[in-house]
């Protein structure tokens, strides 16, 4: 397969980078903050680059070449920030912790822990759901399963924001250094207090694995830092994405009001094709890789359009809609490969749990402003809102 010459692609200009977002093309180069790389759109090639033991996640390919970044020193350590062995090795330990059966266990508690966050607005009539559902909900299963107090994740969603904005320039690099510090020193902590007295929590399990010599010191702080971080924000995020696009199609939304059990039987993974958090993927190229028409050379970034992937007309047909009927189990929102999410079934139960709650509790619930005027994120990697509010009919105390 021929390289493409450099004259034949297309530098672009970062203001009209949005202008190739979304579109069904061969792997194409852009310049994206000053930096060029590899666009790839199509469904097939994205999940290529996603499962080719050639293409490492960005904190992993720094971590193979003896670099450290402000982005990849976040996660040197972790099952994002390395490759084979040590990846192999973390997964097969942390593997337990998220099985189908122990997260099914875990369905009762997330059903209390929604059912007793949505008691706290029903009687007000209005809320906005990511201060009020979407980010508490997995952040309370998280820390509990994590043994952190619920307390402090105030601070926890703080420096978690502060350490996944992009290190764009050097004062938001220096912001997010200093999140990450203090998260570090916390979860330092935290692992020591449950080296001296262990408890039934998930870092006094990786504890016991680094007494066993399976897990160093430094592996079991990243470890436990890296799950608390995603274990909440990209699943609020996606909370928040889904009722935002279930509020704005009211087809959809009847749907699930007359059926709210149709989110377990497929309508949880069209809404993750449709609006979950990954808009751009970042992948390395450890060596030479043949992606579609084109040869990605060693050292080459990656843009992995996630939308574009999740609305390729050569799988999903009239893929901009939302239609919580259509089969979507082939969506890449949890990767592929290797670097699979291994926190999926979590995020599949409380994302489930969350949308059923809600449209059998609040049957009438709608948006509390024109959808234009919802606020996002400004970070171009992730898709969430920083606030949803809606609007139902006010219940009265139980009682």
């Amino acid at each position: 397969m021929a390289d493409t010459s450099e004259e034949e692609l297309r530098i672009l200009d970062p203001k009209t980078v949005a202008d190739e977002l979304r579109k069904h093309g061969p792997p194409r180069q852009i310049t994206m903050h000053g930096t060029t790389a590899w666009l790839v759109s199509r469904y097939d090639e994205v999940r290529d680059c996603l499962g080719h033991p050639g293409m490492s996640p960005a904190a992993a390919y720094a971590a193979s070449q003896g670099q450290t970044t402000p982005v990849s020193g976040l996660f040197e350590d972790t099952l994002p920030g390395t490759n084979p062995p040590q990846h192999t090795r973390l997964r097969r330990l942390l593997a337990k912790a998220f099985t189908t059966r122990r997260v099914e266990s875990l369905r009762p508690r997330v059903q209390e822990i929604t059912d007793t966050l949505l008691d706290r607005i029903a009687v007000d009539g209005r809320a906005d759901l990511v201060t009020a559902l979407a980010i508490p909900l997995p952040m309370q299963v998280i820390c509990e399963l994590l043994g952190v107090p619920i307390a402090d994740r105030t601070e926890f969603h703080q420096w978690a924001d502060l350490m996944l904005t992009p290190p764009l320039d050097p004062d938001t690099a220096a912001r997010s250094q200093d999140a990450a510090t203090k998260l570090w020193t916390y979860m330092e902590d935290l692992a020591e207090a449950r080296r001296k007295a262990p408890e039934d929590d998930l870092i006094s399990d990786l504890m016991s694995a680094h007494e066993d010599d399976r897990l160093s010191h430094r592996e079991v702080v990243a470890t436990a830092r890296m799950m608390l971080i995603a274990g909440y924000e990209l699943t609020g995020s996606f909370i928040s994405n889904a009722v935002l696009s279930l509020l704005s199609r009211p087809d959809q939304l009847e749907l699930l009001r007359k059926d709210p059990e149709l989110a377990g039987r497929g309508g949880l993974e069209e809404l993750l094709r449709h609006a979950g958090p990954g808009i751009l993927v970042v992948r390395f190229a450890n060596e030479d890789v043949e992606i579609g028409p084109v040869r990605i050379r060693a050292g080459d970034q990656v843009l992995l359009d996630m939308d574009a992937a999740h609305s390729d007309p050569a799988h999903f047909t009239d893929g901009e809609r939302l239609d919580l009927t259509r089969d979507s189990g082939m969506h890449l929102q949890f990767g592929h490969g290797i670097h699979y999410c291994i926190g999926a079934p979590l995020a599949r139960v409380e994302g489930q749990i969350a949308l059923e709650s809600l449209v059998r509790r609040f049957p009438g619930l709608r948006l509390g402003v024109p959808a234009s005027e919802i606020s996002h994120s400004k970070n171009p990697f992730i898709r969430s809102l920083t606030a949803l509010p809606v609007e139902f009919e006010a219940q009265r105390p139980a009682g």
